[in-house]
């Protein structure tokens, strides 16, 4: 026995009446709920997109104390290189300010002052800063990025040189 193929329709399908008014409703809402969800979720996401934009860079300053040549700390490495005017430094003894330098680290003393090796106006590795620490105390020199973060710290007891 052989099934006899349906004939294609003559005309194109069309709705002979409007759908019901529930349907109408219910994919109104359906529609209303999602934009709803959209906004609210645009309005929880954006502003936490957008505020990762004004980060300060992390930078970190790896230091170590060389004797050789005179006392002086010398820059080992760094993970941004910067501007001489983006740092300061401080140097302390017994919880006290005894030398800084301010913003470029220009203003150098007899106790503490900077020497950029290359000459290219930024901190790097080589640059260094000789210092006078021939009283015994407990020395603390620090740097700082943007004059407000430290990156670089370095802590020692007794005098050096």
């Amino acid at each position: 026995m052989r099934i006899a193929r349906p004939k294609p329709p003559e005309t194109s399908f069309r709705r002979k009446r409007a759908p019901p008014p529930q349907a109408t409703r219910f994919l109104l809402a359906s529609l209303a709920t999602g934009l709803i969800f959209v906004a609210l979720l645009a309005v929880v996401f954006v502003p936490r997109g957008l505020d990762f934009g004004n980060q300060i860079p992390t930078v970190l300053v790896e230091l170590r104390i060389a004797t050789e040549g005179g006392v002086r700390i010398l820059v080992n490495a760094t993970t941004a290189v910067y501007s001489l005017s983006e740092y300061g430094a401080i140097l302390t003894r017994d919880n006290e300010t005894i030398a800084s330098l301010g913003p470029g680290l220009a203003g150098g003393s007899v106790a503490l002052a900077f020497v950029d090796y290359d000459a290219d106006g930024r901190l790097d590795p080589g640059d260094s800063f000789p210092l006078s620490a021939s009283i015994p105390g407990s020395y603390r020199f620090e740097i700082f990025f943007r004059l407000d973060r430290r990156v670089g710290f370095l802590a020692w007891d007794g005098a050096l040189g």
